[in-house]
């Protein structure tokens, strides 16, 4: 994951996103909530999920634009136990149809893109430049977070969403 400038970042968001929101042009809406015990997860959850990270991300920058978060973010948060976290996600999605999922994550990639191109590659790359950025000690860049928070999930959940495809068809 290294990224020299936010074109190379942003070629990167649309493919990976494009990759995974074709994924579920051929699911059907009613098994969107049909679990695959060995994946873990429902359609419903893995976009849920993408969405609500990338929610996150917006929200974090639109605060800090707003000079609302003035700490860093999640200084109490157990990365490995985040359950709550996942469960918000869901409810605040829950009863969407699978359209409105695929129109939500659509413009929620957009929304990233545009963060993304409003920052200076500085402010992108280089660690330190954002609060939100900062968690439990450690700076990290931008860049390295929204990476995190789209195209990792795009490719994690994009493999999931194909085997659930496989198992389930």
């Amino acid at each position: 994951m290294r990224y020299s400038n936010k074109l190379e970042l942003v070629e990167a968001i649309k493919s990976n996103a494009n990759l995974f929101i074709k994924e579920y042009l051929d699911i059907k809406e009613s098994s969107i909530n049909m679990v695959d015990e060995e994946i873990g997860y429902t359609p419903f959850q893995m976009l849920s999920f993408c969405n609500g990270w990338m929610d996150l991300v917006l929200a974090w920058e639109s605060e800090e634009q707003k000079s609302i978060q003035k700490t860093q973010l999640a200084t109490k948060w157990k990365w490995n136990k985040l359950d709550w976290l996942y469960q918000r996600f869901y409810d605040k999605y829950n009863g969407y149809s699978l359209k409105e999922l695929i129109n939500i994550f659509n413009q929620n990639v957009d929304n990233i893109i545009k963060l993304v191109n409003n920052l200076s590659d500085v402010e992108l790359l280089e660690t330190g430049k954002r609060n939100w950025a900062k968690t439990n000690g450690k700076e990290f860049s931008v860049c390295r977070l929204i990476h995190l928070n789209t195209i990792a999930n795009f490719k994690n959940f994009r493999g999931k969403i194909r085997k659930w495809k496989k198992n389930n068809n």
